[in-house]
């Protein structure tokens, strides 16, 4: 068989096939391939050796933002691409009055694979200055159905933010029932699932209480926030509400944010044996490559070393799993024959430096990822000038 790239010795961690062993892969046109004989004819300056190297799926960050050119918030997608993320999720960036320019101006434009939330807020997150208003009387419902039938391929679901200061106090858990109600619409119009993704960050109810108002497949996000009411009770125990929600299917991603992860919370979690389905960034421009909160998701995943998580979790939770719920499982997220050939090289470096949580709270870290190479579609779209020579 004639392959366009043949990735040599690396040790490939791949959690969709529960593999973690040396083994080469085999690129031709935009696709991983199997070569069951071992009869493979390739252009020598295509052979990439990666012994020493770890060979993982392309990352997908399932939380960020964006839409750089609607937004102040929002960084460039394709920015993510030499740190090892070759598909993302934008969580709610746009509302339904800006989304048909998000996904003109940046989601089509882009390398990276965009898959997104509408903000349930017509105008999206616009600005941090600028505080979204999401009272359910505010909601434009037709126009909101109009926009998601017509990118329902793209959107997976609304989203809204549920903090103190954000909606009130005495009624806030009414403006979540009304988001589920607005997806349960919007369900039985397309035909089709449409989850919740809430911002739970402070939130003026318990955990449990707002997680009791999800329905499997709904997207609890900051799942390890530190702020105001946590997933972990006083007596260090998980709310009952949080273990029944993941019983029924709920999705718990970490999301890490500059103010949107505990340090405290999420070593209490952890040591009850509550671990997030998703791991992911939260990326916006006020700490995009800045530390020591949140430079990147390479970073975050580091802190997850660093907390005692094993390398094959870590990776399902950011390949393996936010494919499936992007509808893209088995074509990305993976180095399965036939996916998509995302594929990032990395060195897995000793380097001892300190990250920190909302309050300054402090964890030293001991591992480095810096990626060598990445592979979008079978294209090399970064390589560090000292690797493939």
């Amino acid at each position: 068989m004639r392959v366009d790239y043949v990735i040599k010795n690396g040790r490939v961690i791949d959690p969709s096939l529960n593999f973690d062993g040396i083994k080469d892969l085999y690129i031709r046109n935009n696709k991983i391939v199997d070569v069951k004989d071992g009869n493979v004819e390739c252009n020598p300056n295509q052979v990439i050796d990666a012994t020493g190297k770890l060979v993982l799926p392309g990352l997908i960050d399932f939380h960020t933002h964006v839409f750089h050119s609607g937004s102040t918030i929002c960084v460039r997608p394709d920015m993510m691409i030499p740190l090892g993320t070759t598909a993302t999720v934008d969580a709610g960036s746009a509302g339904c009055a800006n989304f048909g320019a998000f996904y003109q101006s940046v989601i089509s434009q882009s390398l990276m694979k965009i898959k997104s939330f509408m903000e349930v807020y017509s105008g999206g997150q616009l600005d941090p200055k600028l505080c979204e208003d999401f009272n359910p009387t505010l909601y434009n419902r037709d126009y909101i159905a109009r926009v998601y039938d017509q990118y329902q391929d793209n959107l997976l679901g609304l989203k809204i933010r549920f903090s103190k200061g954000v909606v009130p106090e005495e009624s806030g858990l009414t403006y979540v029932t009304e988001a589920v109600s607005l997806c349960k619409d919007l369900e039985d119009q397309l035909g089709k699932a449409v989850r919740l993704c809430v911002h739970t960050t402070n939130a003026p109810t318990s955990a449990g209480d707002l997680a009791n108002c999800l329905r499997p497949g709904d997207i609890f996000c900051h799942c390890y926030q530190g702020a105001g009411n946590t997933i972990v009770t006083e007596s260090g125990a998980i709310d009952e509400g949080i273990l029944k929600a993941r019983e029924r299917g709920v999705i718990f991603d970490a999301a890490n944010g500059k103010g949107n992860f505990g340090l405290q919370t999420a070593k209490d979690a952890i040591r009850a044996g509550f671990l997030p389905d998703i791991i992911s960034s939260d990326l916006t421009t006020d700490k995009f490559n800045l530390p020591p909160y949140d430079k990147n998701l390479l970073h975050v995943l580091a802190k997850y070393v660093a907390l005692g998580l094993d390398m094959m979790t870590i990776m399902r939770a950011v390949t393996e799993t936010p494919a499936k719920i992007m509808g893209l499982e088995g074509k990305n997220g993976t180095l399965q024959a036939g996916a998509y050939a995302d594929i990032v090289i990395m060195d897995f470096k000793d380097m001892e430096y300190v990250q920190k949580d909302f309050c300054e709270d402090e964890i030293v870290c001991h591992k480095v990822f810096v990626p060598q190479l990445v592979m979008v579609s079978g294209t090399v779209a970064y390589c560090t000038p000292d690797f493939y020579l």
